[in-house]
């Protein structure tokens, strides 16, 4: 872990999303100017929530900065881990609250786990390490699974059937003598 803070923002991509909601907003303020001009107000929230929202970790913990709410330290000591509801990052401390993180994404648990010196673990490269060599395949039920080498010439031998790469084994040849 090195001593300058990781800082996280929400990607700057967004900004082209704002500009797509700005124009359909304009569309609509151009009709009715009088009864939609408040529209505009939508984009404006956004663009301060890109710009004025981060997450900071450090050598103390997580710090997250809101644009419009109190900001959120959390010391190492009282960070029960991270979750991910659908594409939100979550920190929980350990009274059990729930504080989003701006600018974290699943991507980025490799940044996250290095700036928090492996505080926080980091699950993609220990799963992709895992898989590394492995064979997956599909069972009847639908269910992915992932086999090594041996496994994998195993379950070949007791599914004679099944499509996919076979093992380079020498074949018998024919040979007429």
């Amino acid at each position: 872990m090195t001593d300058a803070p990781q800082v996280f923002r929400p990607s700057r991509e967004h900004v082209l999303a704002i500009v797509l909601m700005t124009g359909i907003a304009l569309i609509g303020i151009a009709w009715a100017p009088l009864l939609l001009s408040w529209l505009l107000i939508i984009p404006a929230a956004y663009l301060v929530w890109v710009f004025g929202s981060s997450t900071r970790v450090d050598t103390r913990g997580v710090t997250i900065t809101y644009p419009l709410r109190p900001n959120v330290s959390i010391a190492w000591d009282n960070l029960s881990g991270i979750a991910f509801k659908g594409a939100k990052a979550l920190a929980t401390t350990s009274a059990g609250k729930e504080h989003p993180m701006p600018g974290v994404t699943f991507n980025t648990i490799p940044e996250l786990s290095e700036a928090s010196g492996g505080r926080i673990t980091d699950v993609i490269t220990s799963s992709a390490e895992a898989a590394d060599g492995k064979y997956e395949i599909i069972d009847r039920e639908g269910r992915r699974v992932l086999l090594s080498r041996e496994e994998y010439d195993e379950y070949l031998r007791d599914h004679p059937d099944t499509p996919g790469p076979r093992p380079e084994t020498a074949q018998p040849t024919d040979s007429k003598e």
